[in-house]
């Protein structure tokens, strides 16, 4: 990473604030910097406390300028029209999952009949089937996972959000292992998942920022070590493992759709060749601003299948149904 030049430090100072100077680094531009302290600001200002307002602004300064992620300094991240509570130990929503769950609600309210039934696995914060469960009242919603941590803060996300909002339909949250038996419900209209999809090697090369190397739990992000046997039964790279396994489940339970986030567009190829036969009429490929962008739409060849690509940015989710 390029070092910045010293005008720049004299600049967030004279031009932002004296405290300007400890974030740049992390912000890298004076407006991300200016954007962040405000956000420190006004969270100070929302949450009373008996600690001063300015020492409580230096500490969570402070330790940002250390390379915490935002969220975890905030301790939440706006999804849609939900405030979703971010802790050390659960992956940070990112706003390409809240672009493609938004555009995928707007598909099955337009599609699907009520009662809708929605099956999150790797469920993290369960950001995912809390926005569903959100957008679309009818909806009932299982979420997996297989940290105790994520779990109990998808709980806790359900309670934060829920108690203020239109009340949801029933909520289920399950500690368990996907690579192990499961007991799911069978037939549902949506299966969503933002499972481990990162390399080792990629994970510790520069492509992944040092602040998600330092700070975000790598069992969300890297397969890990233990699933080399069964990639190899899968006969898939063991990045690929996860979704080998969920488009088993979705076979098994017979998924109406399946939703899966993917690094890039070479992962979203190698997952389109898993896919059997003719067992999903429709296959796409999702990019990160796909809600709002779903007039950009190019199609493309993968294997013998004709797949519609939809969005700007890069590729972020492999879509499919059978309806």
């Amino acid at each position: 990473m390029p070092r910045l030049p010293p005008t720049l430090f004299w600049q967030a100072r004279r031009l932002i604030s004296p405290l300007a100077p400890l974030i740049l680094p992390v912000c890298r531009d004076l407006e991300t910097t200016s954007n962040e302290l405000r956000w420190i600001r006004d969270h100070v200002k929302s949450h009373p406390s008996p600690i001063p307002s300015k020492l409580r602004i230096w500490q969570l300064v402070d330790k940002r300028s250390n390379g915490t992620p935002l969220q975890y300094v905030l301790g939440t991240q706006p999804f849609g029209s939900l405030e979703i509570l971010c802790r050390k130990g659960v992956l940070i929503p990112r706003h390409c999952t809240e672009s493609y769950t938004l555009y995928l609600s707007t598909l099955i309210s337009s599609s699907s009949p009520s009662p809708i039934k929605v099956l999150d696995l790797c469920t993290g914060t369960g950001c995912i089937p809390l926005l569903l469960t959100f957008l679309l009242p009818s909806a009932t919603a299982t979420a997996i996972d297989t940290s105790p941590i994520s779990i109990s803060l998808a709980k806790q996300n359900f309670l934060h959000n829920f108690s203020s909002l239109p009340p949801s339909s029933n909520m289920t949250f399950t500690q368990n292992d996907i690579f192990s038996p499961l007991s799911l419900p069978s037939s549902p209209d949506i299966l969503t998942a933002n499972p481990p999809y990162i390399s080792s090697s990629l994970f510790q090369s520069t492509q992944t920022t040092r602040s998600v190397r330092h700070f975000e739990p790598k069992l969300a992000l890297v397969p890990g070590d233990h699933l080399k046997q069964k990639a190899i039964e899968y006969n898939c790279r063991l990045e690929d493992v996860f979704y080998a396994r969920i488009l088993e489940i979705a076979r098994e339970i017979a998924a109406k759709r399946v939703l899966l986030e993917v690094a890039g567009w070479e992962q979203a190829v190698r997952v389109v060749e898993m896919i059997e036969g003719k067992e999903y009429g429709t296959v796409g490929i999702w990019k990160d601003e796909v809600y709002g962008a779903t007039h950009i739409v190019e199609e493309t060849q993968i294997g013998r299948r004709k797949i519609k690509v939809i969005g700007e940015g890069e590729a972020r989710a492999v879509y499919l149904s059978r309806i």
